[in-house]
């Protein structure tokens, strides 16, 4: 606990006071209802208050009469707050008396849209969507129409009257987002305000509106409740945005003001959303650091520093503090992932606080129009049926078998033992991790092992009793003894070509031949050995996943020549959410990959390919490729579940990709689900 001195000590930001250095910062659940938290909303932040936040934040709320409603992803989200509307009130009282039962204070965060919104997100207000200039968004891609002064005037009272709203319902401070893009921040960044009036052309003049936005809330709550602004540093478009150099000048006149309590910094915008949450692999821990530093250097004792920036754990966070780099440091991921990571430290258990791997599972499920979950905690936004104090312990103790040691099986022994049962965990490798394994040993994928170590700790503290090594058959699971077998055996790459995207035909003709592999046991030989397929390498790959781009950059790194083909639009699609695809498509150019999205393999001759592209259906010849590598389809290992379903000795369960290939996920979900229920 000495060692964690900074971080227990309180602070006061402005009116508010907190009982330590330690925050959630805003960040979108997408749980709310009719435009106003709902119950899962008020169940996601009582969990965190009960776990020892001393503050937390509402996410990204519309303050402007016209509702903002957009994703980056580009679709609008049916879930999105208003502090606008007065009806919403008494739900925002609501979730702040909530938050207050547990000593915390609640903040929430004001934005608008502007360019990067979607006119017509709400069919009875379409209208276009508004900015500093017309400069459209680099995603949304709208052409905005120019804010005149009286758009300007509106918006400016419509902040004041929202944080009235706030200061109504009982909330301890407002924030106007300045950053990540929103409307405030594209009036501060010189690739959206090409203005030549008074709220362009100078630093004075293009931070006039944050600075009148200020003033209207400080005009409607006085000194009563904190009012602060949220800040990128860094846009990631050197001058064209906003630069560390143009940051701090903008900060020194933010705090000149008087204005606001604290200065909340963060950085990135919708030309680098990558940035601004990176995933796994990308960047060191409390990468902003340097900034936040920077930031209290020029704010001084005028105001209060928030930091975020990859802060996973609390060592992290006191080295923050004690470099001077923040009064308050935000950790959202690590709340997402162990909403009592502060009352198991303070407690002496530090050694059971799960950890965030980066998977960004939280972050890509907005852009896809769901709701936010956690790969590693089953339990967020499910806190009303699978929260703290919801696992019961089982009142009739039964023998229970799991055969697999992957994320799904880890995850429903250690759930099944902290219910009380008798657990033995079964796997026929020599580690648990399962696929885990096999991802952790690429480029920047490292951090899958805390995945096992998370689940693997439970293991160890519920006395579950792993045995690696072993091969199940129906006949030993029997000689154990069981009450119910589990069986979490995963499933394995198919290798015979069938793509639902031909219909027509049941398999690609060639792929009977030897130098046609899957891509898990290319991975293995790749990674053992980069020039053990030869020189020249094509991957079909129809995941859209991290694995055949993984295996890619590593041949290419080894001078192998790669192609990936496929029949998506984007290769590697489903790294976009995760915002993995940023980060690793320079690393593949630098490694000399093609990808050429839009294609598909026709048939393999020798070592010839004959591809397609997939709407002109124009052929084109690949000559001299040594190894064919197909990520496409997984087959469930389903046959030990079948053959004791068959037999109905015991109950058997199967869950993962032994149910249904999957993600990480699903899989731990399966096991959460099932644990509670046996």
């Amino acid at each position: 606990m000495t060692q964690l001195s900074r971080i227990w000590e309180p602070l006061q930001i402005g009116p508010t006071a907190v009982k330590h250095r330690i925050m959630v910062a805003p960040h979108g659940q997408c749980y709310a209802e009719d435009h106003r938290p709902s119950e899962r909303t008020i169940a996601y932040f009582r969990e965190r208050a009960a776990g020892g936040a001393a503050l937390l934040a509402v996410e990204s709320t519309s303050a402007s009469r016209y509702l903002s409603g957009a994703q980056p992803g580009g679709s609008t989200s049916g879930w999105r707050m208003s502090a606008y509307q007065r009806e919403n009130i008494d739900h925002f009282a609501k979730l702040a008396n909530t938050v207050h039962e547990h000593d915390s204070k609640l903040f929430i965060q004001f934005s608008t849209g502007g360019v990067n919104d979607v006119g017509r997100a709400w069919t009875d207000t379409w209208h276009p969507v508004w900015g500093p200039s017309r400069v459209p968004s680099p995603i949304m891609n709208e052409i905005p129409l120019e804010m005149d002064r009286d758009k300007i005037r509106e918006l400016v009272e419509d902040y004041g009257t929202s944080a009235n709203n706030m200061a109504e319902a009982g909330l301890d401070g407002v924030e106007i987002h300045a950053g990540h893009g929103y409307l405030p921040m594209q009036f501060l960044s010189p690739a959206f305000n090409k203005r030549t009036d008074e709220y362009g052309g100078s630093d004075s003049n293009r931070v006039r509106l944050v600075l009148q936005l200020g003033e209207s809330i400080r005009e409607r709550v006085g000194t009563d409740v904190t009012v602060g602004i949220r800040l990128s540093f860094d846009e990631y478009i050197g001058d064209a945005g906003v630069s560390p150099d143009l940051a701090e000048r903008y900060l020194e006149l933010l705090v000149e003001s008087g204005l606001f309590d604290y200065f909340s910094i963060s950085c990135g915008s919708w030309y680098s959303l990558h940035q601004t949450v990176p995933p796994m692999g990308a960047v060191d821990d409390a990468f902003l650091l340097p900034h936040g530093i920077r930031a209290k250097e020029i704010v001084g004792d005028r105001g209060k520093v928030f930091l975020c920036g990859r802060i996973l754990d609390l060592p992290t966070a006191e080295h923050v503090l004690s470099e001077g780099g923040a009064d308050m440091v935000a950790m959202v991921r690590a709340h997402i992932v162990d909403p009592f990571l502060i009352q198991k430290t303070l407690d002496g258990r530090a050694d059971e606080v799960m950890r965030c791997t980066g998977a960004n599972e939280c972050l890509a499920a907005p852009a896809k129009g769901r709701q936010v979950t956690c790969m590693m905690n089953p339990a967020t936004g499910r806190e009303r049926e699978w929260g703290h104090g919801t696992l019961k312990l089982t009142p009739a103790q039964k023998r229970v078998l799991v055969v697999g040691g992957g994320p799904g099986g880890m995850k429903v022994a250690g759930v099944a033992a902290m219910r009380g049962h008798q657990v033995l965990l079964f796997e026929q490798a020599d580690s648990l991790g399962g696929h885990l394994n096999l991802l952790k040993r690429f480029p920047t994928r490292g951090r899958w092992q805390t995945v096992i170590d998370n689940l693997e700790e439970v293991l160890v503290r519920n006395h579950v009793d792993v045995q690696l090594g072993v091969t199940s058959t129906a006949e030993f699971l029997m000689e154990n003894k069981p009450d119910v077998i589990i069986c979490a055996t995963g499933s394995t790459w198919d290798c015979t070509g069938f793509s639902s995207g031909r219909p027509d035909r049941t398999s690609i003709p060639g792929v009977e031949q030897s130098n046609v592999i899957d891509v898990g046991t290319a991975s293995e030989k790749g990674l053992a050995d980069p020039k053990s397929m030869g020189s020249r390498v094509m991957i079909l790959d129809e995941t859209g996943q991290y694995l055949p781009l993984g295996l890619a950059e590593v041949l290419g790194q080894a001078g192998v020549a790669v192609e990936v083909l496929s029949r998506f639009a984007t290769v590697g699609d489903q790294l976009v959410g995760t915002q993995d695809l940023p980060w690793l498509l320079p690393r593949l150019a630098e490694a000399g990959v093609e990808l050429n999205p839009g294609q598909f393999i026709e048939k393999i001759k020798g070592r010839t390919v004959e591809a397609y592209e997939l709407w002109s259906k124009r052929p084109r010849f690949v000559e001299e490729v040594d190894t064919v590598v197909l990520a496409m389809l997984r087959t469930p290992n389903d046959s030990l579940f079948k053959g004791l379903q068959a037999e109905q000795a015991v109950p058997v369960y199967r869950i993962g990709d032994a149910t249904s290939p999957r993600s990480v996920s699903e899989a731990i979900y399966d096991g959460e689900k099932l644990g509670r229920a046996i």
